[in-house]
């Protein structure tokens, strides 16, 4: 097997001991040779994991469509699908959560104790750097209608019309699912975390699976921030690669949205109760990938 080094790969990457190519990262003993050859034997190839997944993709492409077609609150049900999956909350658990119990800097969310089980005790969950970012693009739409309150909830939905709301969004979706569509969501985010190679420990933390569960330590949260980042930015750190993250600050994005209103390509409906005029179009297919 061969590998070709880019022209550039830097001394400063050569010196770490790490090669960036794409989808894979080459990871090998520090060689400073003059002629950038790495012998053989101290190449070792990160590759991502197998996928094992629970849903197939398939379905989050027609959820995708579907939502599309919702209105008013109704618009945070993608949301709440891939808060679901991102982090294996609960979906009362998630109803739960409020804006201060959220760390956008930290990539942590407090989880208040839930009523059932009663064994269980409030925990700590690690946002993956996708959930960061569509939350920051909600707080910053809120706040733009001067309507952010830390102590609201992040998703102001009962869970009773979250569940009515799923209901709707199959029959549009026009799919067959043998079971709620939230235990489902909470079965692929066990795949999910089992595919970023969590422990069965880490797992329950994030999932709240465990006869008993007690909030997890720091180095546990630590060791799962890692584990998703490395799963999700092919074997690197988010301190790592986001100089080279895609990611738009949220606050651009609705100077954009103000910038395209007024050239006329872009309509906002104005601000009401039930309608958030820079709302994040929470996309679903990326859940298929």
């Amino acid at each position: 097997m061969r590998f070709s080094l880019e022209d550039d790969i830097t001394d400063r990457q050569l010196e770490n001991g790490v090669i960036f190519c794409g989808r894979f990262t080459l990871v090998f003993e520090p060689s400073l040779r003059d002629d950038r050859y790495i012998p053989g034997e101290d190449l070792f190839v990160w590759t991502p994991p197998e996928r094992d997944r629970y849903l197939d993709g398939e379905l989050f492409l027609k959820l995708d469509q579907a939502c599309r077609q919702l209105t008013g609150l109704d618009r945070y049900i993608p949301l709440v699908i891939f808060l679901m999956v991102e982090t294996g909350l609960r979906l009362e658990e998630l109803c739960a959560v409020k804006w201060e119990h959220v760390s956008l800097d930290k990539r942590r969310m407090d989880v208040p104790k839930p009523r059932w089980p009663e064994e269980h005790e409030a925990r700590t969950v690690v946002l993956s750097v996708r959930v960061r970012m569509y939350l920051e693009e909600v707080v910053a739409a809120l706040k733009a209608d001067d309507r952010f309150d830390p102590s609201s909830a992040v998703i102001p939905i009962a869970p009773a019309a979250i569940r009515r709301a799923f209901e709707r969004v199959i029959n549009l979706a026009q799919v067959d699912i043998r079971e709620a569509l939230f235990d489902a969501l909470h079965s692929e985010a066990e795949a999910r975390f089992k595919e970023a190679r969590l422990t069965k420990t880490e797992r329950d933390i994030m999932r709240g699976s465990a006869l008993r569960i007690l909030p997890g330590s720091q180095a546990d949260l630590a060791s799962i921030q890692n584990k998703l980042d490395w799963h999700f930015l092919d074997g690197k750190t988010y301190e790592e690669a986001k100089n080279d993250l895609p990611i738009i600050p949220a606050d651009q994005i609705i100077s954009a949205r103000e910038m395209m209103a007024k050239w006329g390509v872009l309509e906002i409906h104005e601000a009401s109760p039930t309608v958030i005029r820079h709302f994040p179009n929470v996309v679903l297919r990326i859940l298929a990938a």
